[in-house]
């Protein structure tokens, strides 16, 4: 399973280490008895941050890639997504995307340019 991405979330070229992943959240306190479930038509969120969906990512601008000594081109943009899609959990009819996504940038590198995503939260998961 892979963490949920939300507009909280890290997402770097590579060219830059990721931040460390969040400490775990205290154990959840037992169900209470009786508790009424509601129901709501707000767009899905996390921790009150909006989740990415795959169009949140296509053509994102990557700001301050260090990649910048000649020949090499920076990472200004995200080219691709081609992995990291939620296979059971959805937004607005919209795959969510996951903390395993595989994305490229128009960067220059001498391997493709590859994303590093830190989900910065640890309430949701899917597969």
């Amino acid at each position: 399973m892979g963490k949920v991405l939300t507009t909280a979330s890290t997402v770097t070229c590579g060219h830059v280490p990721p931040p460390p992943p969040p400490p775990d959240p205290p154990p959840e306190p037992p169900p209470v008895p009786d508790l009424v479930k509601t129901s709501s038509t707000q767009k899905l969120k996390v921790e009150g941050k909006p989740v990415l969906v795959k169009s949140s990512l296509m053509g994102a601008t990557i700001a301050n890639c260090p990649n910048t000594v000649s020949p090499l081109t920076p990472c200004t943009t995200v080219q691709t997504v081609s992995l990291g899609e939620s296979g059971k959990l959805r937004s607005g009819g919209f795959p969510v995307m996951l903390d395993r996504i595989s994305l490229t940038t128009n960067g220059s590198v001498p391997l493709l340019p590859v994303l590093t995503p830190a989900a910065n939260q640890s309430k949701l998961s899917s597969e």
